[in-house]
């Protein structure tokens, strides 16, 4: 109840809602995650949806933790787990090869996004996002059993350990109300992490082509 009642006061917490409500409502219309919860997707076009997850996060990981090596001290006890492992592993198990992988290409944009100024609204963002993760997982999981049981280790992930990712996040963000750090910055921290994130996957928010295969 205590921490309840900090949140509702957390004027961090409360601006990072406010500012980023549009851009992330955008993610949601994406047409391989509509695919996916409508099993209209094919296998190629889930690799090719894991793959820019991949891309995504094997900057973004390299960025948080340049941007904590700066300050660790100054976490809160935050600990960020990095992503890229969990999807480089449903991508081998998708058929890529370790050095097909290597050659996907990378989010750098992420560099100049995460500083230790905007660190709390990027893990807002990305911890954030780990809350929806049941839904897609149920969606992967029924899209992969009809021709494998792997290539979903990220998602599941994401789901066993959202609450705990989530929670340790909002200590995170009440730690940093506290320390009266600016919000503005962690503002745009989130804001343009959702972007980034937006465009990166925007090349495929295309009209998935119905493919039968899928049906059968």
């Amino acid at each position: 109840m205590a921490q309840s009642a900090e949140l509702q006061e957390c004027t961090m917490l409360t601006g990072l809602r406010q500012q980023t409500k549009l851009v992330h409502e955008q993610l949601h219309h994406h047409s391989h995650f509509v695919a996916l919860f409508e099993q209209t997707i094919d296998l190629q076009q889930y690799r090719d949806l894991l793959e820019r997850f991949y891309g995504f996060y094997a900057a973004l990981d390299d960025a948080i933790a340049l941007s904590i090596g700066v300050n660790p001290d100054a976490m809160g006890g935050f600990i960020y787990a990095k992503r890229k492992d969990l999807l480089a592993q449903d991508l081998r198990s998708l058929g890529l090869t370790p050095a097909k992988i290597a050659l996907i290409p990378r989010c750098d944009q992420m560099f100049d996004v995460v500083s230790p100024a905007t660190l709390g609204g990027v893990l807002y963002v990305i911890e954030g996002s780990t809350l929806g993760a049941a839904q897609i997982d149920r969606a992967a999981q029924k899209l992969l059993s009809r021709v494998t049981q792997n290539g979903r280790h990220f998602w599941a992930w994401a789901r066993a350990h959202n609450k705990v990712r989530w929670s340790m996040t909002l200590d995170y963000i009440l730690h940093l109300d506290e320390m009266a750090v600016a919000q503005d910055p962690v503002n745009g921290g989130a804001n343009d992490t959702f972007q980034a994130l937006a465009d990166w996957l925007a090349p495929l928010d295309q009209p998935i082509r119905l493919v039968e295969s899928v049906h059968s």
